[in-house]
């Protein structure tokens, strides 16, 4: 049976010499793999630049019983790529690597779909002071579509963050995954964070990289399965301002 999708390039892998495995999220169906032409040919090369991470592309797919990966045909661009320059390259790589470790399931869910196609034309038309806290504010905002949003309401002045419960308590937790007051603090402040107001955040990049440290951490409590990201290390080397 074929049919229509509306895809995110998520990673793109090996799979032998004349052809490697796309991972995408699709409007769909959620997560997909499909089987894409590898090589020099001029159908492999534009397949290559459609799916750059973050890519957006339109596709007829062949699905098949009992078979994993599909077929597609008829691939064209469904937006700009936001990776133009290095800095939104590294942005793009980060978020399409989480996003690739977390949605596992072939899952339709049309709401975070557009909030990662939303994502993606900000990115697009971020100015580069804009850039600076993206993948930040990424983080914080994704929580709410993948239901580990903390309970801000639970808030209390020179109380801690309970990361297993995603509450606020007044005395830490036994199990001693939480953030002391002062970063709990901070955290209830990053809460204001959108892609409109991101820039007006001011951090350093050791203050960045300690935010992302938390976050990755808060995630891979909810997501024991998230592991280490590749990617990460490029990040920490950026924005410096």
């Amino acid at each position: 049976m074929f049919e229509p999708l509306n895809c995110i390039a998520l990673r793109t892998v090996k799979y032998n010499d004349r052809h490697s495995i796309l991972t995408a999220y699709s409007r769909q169906h959620g997560r997909v793999a499909m089987l894409v032409p590898a090589g020099s040919t001029r159908l492999a090369t534009r397949l290559r630049a459609l799916s750059m991470p973050l890519g957006r592309f339109d596709c007829v797919a062949e699905f098949k019983p009992g078979r994993d990966i599909l077929s597609v045909r008829d691939v064209r661009s469904a937006g700009e790529t936001p990776g133009a320059s290095p800095l939104k390259a590294a942005i793009s790589l980060f978020v399409a690597d989480l996003l690739a470790s977390l949605l596992r399931e072939p899952q339709q869910d049309e709401l975070l779909y557009d909030f990662i196609t939303f994502t993606v034309e900000r990115l697009v038309g971020a100015s580069l002071a804009e850039t600076a806290n993206f993948h930040i504010c990424f983080m914080m905002r994704l929580q709410h579509f993948l239901g580990i949003e903390p309970d801000w309401s639970t808030f209390t002045e020179w109380g801690v963050f309970d990361m297993a419960d995603g509450i606020f308590r007044s005395t830490p937790p036994l199990h001693g995954r939480f953030l002391p007051s002062g970063e709990a603090e901070a955290a209830y402040r990053l809460r204001r964070m959108n892609f409109r107001t991101a820039h007006l955040f001011k951090f350093s990049r050791a203050d960045r990289n300690v935010i992302l440290d938390r976050l990755i951490q808060y995630y891979q409590i909810h997501f024991p399965g998230l592991g280490s990201i590749s990617s990460l290390s490029v990040l920490r080397s950026l924005f410096d301002f």
